[in-house]
């Protein structure tokens, strides 16, 4: 058995996880959101994905564009392109995906183990199955197709999800 050193194995388990990160953009529009989800580990940070390329150059689109996390955890879809150096804010950090929802739609899971904090949005409305969590941190499953509505403030529409 050949013994490789701690840089030879470095480099592997970036090329592993590169290969990863390639195989999940590629597949993503067959992929379900909970398996998506469940692969966030080896998709890119916003701010990581933002700085190699501009948000311009990046695969757009409803079901098959460019899938990031937001600094604040959740799994995106890029859904229409933009000029990224256009929305920098004053302390030069970019607008997170949170904030262009006509850009980005979030990729919801059912697994309430990857749920997080409700936000209300037209844009990206949970379907009957999808988690997120109230403003206690109890996890929520979506009672209904396209619900807006927050489970601290709707919660016929919202349902226990343990």
């Amino acid at each position: 058995m050949k013994l490789i050193s701690t840089v030879e194995a470095y480099e592997k388990i970036k090329e592993t996880a590169k290969t990863a990160a390639e195989a999940i953009q590629a597949k993503s529009s067959e992929m379900t959101g909970t398996e998506i989800n469940e692969a966030a580990v080896y998709i890119p940070d916003f701010k990581a994905a933002i700085e190699k390329k501009n948000m311009l150059e990046r695969t757009a689109g409803q079901e098959d564009g460019f899938v990031c996390k937001s600094s604040a955890g959740r799994v995106v879809r890029l859904i229409q392109n933009y000029d990224s150096r256009d929305y920098i804010h004053e302390d030069g950090t970019p607008w997170e995906p949170e904030e262009l929802p006509a850009q980005w739609r979030f990729i919801w899971s059912k697994d309430p183990a990857h749920a997080l904090p409700f936000i209300q949005s037209a844009e990206s409305y949970y379907n009957t199955g999808d988690c997120c969590l109230n403003k206690a941190g109890e996890p929520k499953r979506s009672k209904i197709d396209v619900n807006t509505w927050s489970p601290d403030t709707n919660p016929e529409y919202w349902e226990d999800a343990v």
